[in-house]
């Protein structure tokens, strides 16, 4: 079992969320480029938001995101 737990002040929690974005009626509009530049784009935000992306892909119609917090 891992230890990677997230200590703050008064508190010790191990909280995930896996996220799926899609796209409408799920097409086919995102390029391997628009992926790459999303994986970015979420690893900025969740460093300025204080979490820590563990698992981050994506196909054409879809991307896959799982992080902690």
């Amino acid at each position: 079992m891992k230890n990677d737990f997230v200590s703050s002040a008064r508190s010790v929690s191990d909280l995930k969320a896996h996220l799926v974005l899609t796209t409408k009626y799920r097409k086919k509009v995102l390029t391997g480029e628009m992926i790459a530049r999303l994986g970015e784009i979420i690893n900025d935000l969740c460093q300025k938001w204080d979490c820590k992306v563990i698992e981050f892909n994506g196909e054409d119609n879809h991307i896959h995101l799982l992080f902690q917090f």
